[in-house]
Formats: structure tokens, sequence, C-alpha cells
């Protein structure tokens, strides 16, 4: 059986692992060494660093993270930002030959503009591309059939305004309920205006989205100390179990496995979920 190859373009190492975590029941294995990676990708592995042109040694190098099973290759690129995800696209696209089966974008929507407009836009960077133009589909949340399958996921939802907190926090609601209300009330303790904190203290905190943002940060701190959220994402039950089945976070789930080509992707059910092969 040949293996198909997709490639997932997202904002941050936080969708990285919403991604991964998501698409963990297909048994996908973390590729972790690079003379593990398939031959197919390998050119989009710098050889050289710190990157050109402006050779920032402060720069995280750009290389995607790969996952393995014995039917699926996949990439998930962080593109550090929503502006270079097209740019990112095009850069990718143009060292894959053949183009992979499957490309998708996961981003946020955040409070700026609509889901609609943030797919709008992108779309439309997208088709300009000259060197690698890619087709998507007429919504958010929908799938070409290909090949390639396109598709663009705006979470939270495709509809309304928010982030990936958004469903993390629906998440901790079923696995981490009392861990939940914990944070809430911390997080709703403070105050930007108290005397204590200058502007740049609460710069971050007082954008739309940095209140849930916070709370994700203090559940992933009591969950692992020290860590980086998304480690505690890849680790820990954000995303598993019922948490899976909460509609919002089932949607993005049925996406990804539609992005894929997996069969049954569309009646998908936590319990029907493919095995997870080792």
């Amino acid at each position: 059986m040949s293996v198909r190859y997709a490639y997932i373009v997202v904002e941050g190492p936080h969708d990285v692992e919403l991604v991964a975590r998501l698409l963990k029941p297909l048994g996908l294995k973390r590729v972790q060494k690079q003379p593990e990676v398939d031959p197919y990708w390998r050119r989009l592995i710098p050889t050289s660093f710190p990157p050109p042109p402006d050779l920032d040694l402060l720069r995280r190098v750009s290389v995607p993270f790969f996952f393995q099973n014995t039917e699926v290759s996949l990439a998930i690129h962080a593109a550090t930002g929503e502006s270079r995800i097209a740019q990112t696209i095009e850069e990718s696209l143009t060292e894959l030959r053949p183009s992979p089966a499957s490309i998708g974008v996961v981003l946020d929507a955040d409070q700026k503009a609509t889901p609609r407009d943030r797919f709008a836009e992108l779309k439309a960077k997208l088709a300009a591309s000259k060197d690698a133009p890619v087709a998507l589909p007429d919504e958010p949340g929908e799938i070409t059939p290909g090949p390639p399958r396109t598709g663009v996921f705006v979470l939270p939802d495709n509809h309304q305004p928010g982030t990936l907190e958004d469903l993390l926090l629906e998440g901790a609601a079923t696995s981490y309920p009392s861990l939940l209300v914990a944070a809430h009330a911390l997080v709703a303790g403070v105050n930007p205006k108290d005397a204590a904190f200058n502007r740049d203290d609460m710069a971050d905190f007082t954008k739309p989205a940095g209140r849930n943002k916070a709370t994700v940060a203090c559940i992933a701190g009591v969950l692992r100390p020290g860590k980086a959220v998304q480690v505690s994402i890849q680790d820990n039950r954000w995303l598993e179990g019922a948490s899976c089945e909460l509609p919002r976070i089932k949607a993005v789930r049925v996406f990804l496995y539609e992005l894929l080509g997996i069969p049954g992707a569309s009646s998908l059910t936590l319990a029907s979920a493919p095995p997870a092969r080792t």
C-alpha cells in the first residue's frame, strides 16, 4: 500500500499539538530522528544555521513536525504567525514533488475579522501564488475532493471569533473541571489596573484572548509545572476521551480526518475511530 502525504500549516506550536493530539487515534508516530524522516520531506529540513537571508541566531528554525504510520506521512508546519501561512505553504510546495495528497491550514479567527474574512484573505493569497497556487474550497471547514484535497479550518468553529484556547477550555471543563474553576478564579482576580503592574506587564493579558490564554497557562502549569503549554497539550487529557466528542472539538477532528482522506470521517465517533497502529 502506498503512503499518502499530507501537509498541514498552523500558526504556532500549540496548534501543532492540537492537530497531533486529535489525530492520535490514527496511530501516527512522531518522528524525532532526521534519518527516520520519509525522504519525501527531506527538502523541508534546513541544512544550515542560522537560516538565510537574515542569519538571525535567535530565529527559530522553520522545520515541520513529522508523523508517520503505515498509510499516512504527515508534516505539520508552524508558520510562526498567521501572516506567514501563505508564504510558508508556497515555499514548501516549491520544494515538494509531487504535491502532497492533502494540503490543509488550521488558524485562529481571533477578534480582528470574521472567520469568513480570514478564510477569504488566505484563499486569495494562495490562489495568487505564481509558483505554487493552491485551490481552496468555497467555505472554511470544507474539503475539496482533490487531488490534492485541500481545506482550511478557522478556530474555534469556522463561524465565531476566538482562538485555540476556547477549545482547550471546553476540553478542560470535561477533563479537569475543578482545576478549570480554580484557574478561572485566579485569572478573574487579576486587576490589570492594579498599581503593581505597568503597561508592559499587562500588554498580552489585556488583549481580547488574554484571559483565556492565561487560564490555559495556569492549568498547564499545574499539570506540567515548568513546561510549555504545548507539552501539556501533548501529554495531558485536554483533548481526550469525552472531550473529543464535544461538538466544536469533534468538528476539528472530523475536518482533519476528511482532509487526510480517512474513510468514514463524516460519521466519526470516538468508538468508531480507526484503531491505533503501532
